[in-house]
């Protein structure tokens, strides 16, 4: 049975299970396509709480048929090449999967609804009563019979915390135009999706860049279009870690962004962190050494050996050949993260983020700005670290773990402060209480690590 034919055969089995309402235990034999499709497809389906036998059958017969095309054109003709000689990268993957544009696009008027519309008790609504500090976590997804364990100590005693209100983005087409300038960009910025973003670009092909501000909250996101930059198929010269760090403070010193506080590098340097990015996951020891010089090894190695690689095991023993990926890669960019303090907490939640990547040639390829400025507006009571955790196992909480996780483990609490996505105007920049540890399935093995969310204001329960 070919492997296209054995991966459909999978997915309908399960799927079909999952479909009856039966509780399914995903195997470790599944390919990564098949088990994305099957997490998709249970978490849309915990939004209907009796879905139609209609419906049942056209999300199976649309997702097989999506399973059954991944194959083709996962890249476009002009990065076909670039794709035979190198892995799929994890970035990519993600934003290029058919299979979860298909859920998103055939049943996200099902999930948008069923999350502002009176959803089941899978997921939780936390906005606040009219005149509360609102604070508007992602949904909570929890398998049935999903035990919660805290291998920390939970402090039981309340306390408080102030509260912040975010002043409003003066974002306009001239002050947009006016970055553009410092970036290197001419003409006139635009304003697009109906007033949401305003952008500017320049170049084409490899050298195409754009910048996108986001009108409702300031937040910048500024790169090359093409992933070219960030995975060349050539080997990287990077520079050294601690001057990633110095090229991506004074990228952000010489377009104005850096926030206030951050005008000593000094002063910043101990906490800022730097990930290697590109090609295969980087191990912490490779990360750590890689210098200018560490690409030349994997090209005097890897690069020349690697069409002939799977060629010679693919005609006696095609098993050797899955492999192959766990070869460790050179990185291609460092990804710089500044910290994000308010109050002397941390920020967190997906509009928390000053990020960025350098990458062959010591370039700044790519940044993502989301800083708000914001004024205290006093202290308000918060709940502790154990009714917290409480508040998280009854349902109260954000959390989004896998389908077949039946334990959480509970490593760390900490007390930080949650902004929105960019795309969102927030008022108030609210405290909330952070878990972060891992999922382990039935046989106590680690699925993957999580991050999950409670309010932490007494109001909020």
């Amino acid at each position: 049975m070919s492997k296209d034919k054995f991966n459909q055969k999978q997915f309908v089995e399960y799927l079909d299970r999952l479909l009856a309402g039966e509780r399914i235990t995903l195997g470790d034999d599944l390919s990564p396509e098949v088990r994305s499709a099957l997490e998709h497809a249970w978490r849309m389906l915990a939004f209907r709480e009796e879905p139609s036998a209609e419906f049942r059958a056209d999300l199976r017969n649309r997702l097989l048929r999506q399973i059954t095309e991944k194959q083709a054109a996962t890249y476009p003709p002009a990065r076909q090449r670039a794709a035979s000689l190198f892995p799929p990268r994890p970035v990519l993957v993600a934003v290029a999967s058919t299979v979860l544009a298909v859920l998103l696009i055939f049943v996200g008027v099902v999930w948008y609804s069923g999350r502002f519309a009176g959803a089941p008790a899978t997921e939780t609504s936390l906005q606040l009563a009219e005149g509360d500090y609102p604070v508007n976590l992602p949904a909570n997804i929890v398998p049935q019979d999903v035990m919660f364990t805290a291998k920390t100590s939970l402090s039981t005693s309340p306390g408080q915390a102030a509260v912040y209100e975010i002043e409003s983005s003066d974002v306009t087409v001239a002050s947009v135009t006016e970055l553009g300038r410092k970036l290197g960009f001419s003409g006139q910025a635009k304003l697009i999706d109906n007033g949401t973003k305003i952008v500017m670009s320049q170049g084409s092909g490899d050298d195409a860049r754009q910048l996108t501000v986001w009108t409702a909250s300031g937040a910048v996101d500024y790169g090359y279009v093409e992933p070219e930059k960030l995975y060349p198929s050539y080997p990287a010269e990077l520079p050294s870690q601690s001057e990633a760090e110095l090229i991506a403070y004074n990228f952000l010193e010489e377009t104005d962004l850096l926030p206030p506080g951050y005008g000593s590098f000094a002063k910043v340097r101990d906490e800022t962190t730097v990930i290697a990015g590109g090609g295969y996951s980087v191990s912490s020891t490779l990360a750590a050494e890689a210098t200018p010089s560490a690409p030349s090894a994997p090209s005097g190695e890897a690069v020349p050996e690697e069409p002939a690689a799977p060629s010679a095991p693919s005609a006696t023993a095609p098993p050797p050949a899955p492999t192959k990926p766990t070869e460790p890669q050179a990185p291609t960019y460092w990804l710089v993260d500044f910290p994000f303090f308010i109050d002397g907490a941390s920020a967190t939640g997906p509009g928390s983020k000053i990020e960025v990547s350098v990458g062959d040639g010591g370039e700044v390829v790519s940044m993502l700005w989301s800083w708000r400025q914001m004024s205290p507006l006093g202290t308000d009571n918060i709940i502790s670290q154990q009714q917290a955790f409480q508040d998280l196992t009854q349902g109260k909480g954000s959390i989004d773990i896998p389908l077949d996780c039946r334990q959480v483990i509970i490593e760390q609490v900490q007390l930080k402060y949650w902004l929105d996505p960019p795309s969102e105007q927030q008022d108030y920049a609210v405290p909330v209480y952070e878990f972060t540890g891992e999922c382990l399935d039935n046989n106590g093995k680690t699925l993957e690590d999580f991050t999950a969310w409670t309010p932490a204001l007494s109001g909020t329960n």
